[in-house]
């Protein structure tokens, strides 16, 4: 069970906090805020030593830029931690086979799957 500090971070869908969403092995946690964010990863942290698991070093961060650019906050975020590991900040990363980008496009998960086409139709 998550912190009672922690229950309220998170995007508000349909009136609901997501903060994690998992599959198997493989956590993405959301944050509205980079505060919120820093909360959410110190309670894993926290949680995981406790059960003795760790994060692995495909752990990053990825900030979404808003479709807007009056309403970008900032371009430059301070380093996220876990436990005393630092994060890095990624422009684009795979996660459950697809590639998620920041600048909220699919195209870079098209143009993959376009290359992997073309891969197995040159071995037929």
């Amino acid at each position: 069970m998550l912190e009672l500090e922690t229950l309220h971070i998170g995007c508000n869908i349909g009136s609901v906090f997501i903060n994690v969403l998992a599959y198997a092995d493989d956590i993405a946690i959301l944050a509205p805020s980079w505060k919120g964010l820093q909360q959410l990863l110190s309670v894993l942290y926290k949680r995981s030593t406790n059960i003795d698991i760790m994060c692995n070093k495909k752990t990053v961060c990825m900030a979404f830029k808003p479709k807007l650019c009056a309403k970008a906050v900032a371009d430059i975020f301070p380093q996220f931690s876990h436990g005393t590991n630092l994060v890095e900040f990624v422009k684009e990363f795979k996660y459950l086979g697809h590639m998620i980008t920041d600048n909220l496009t699919d195209d870079a998960d098209i143009q993959r799957e376009v290359h992997n086409l073309f891969g197995r139709t040159n071995i037929l």
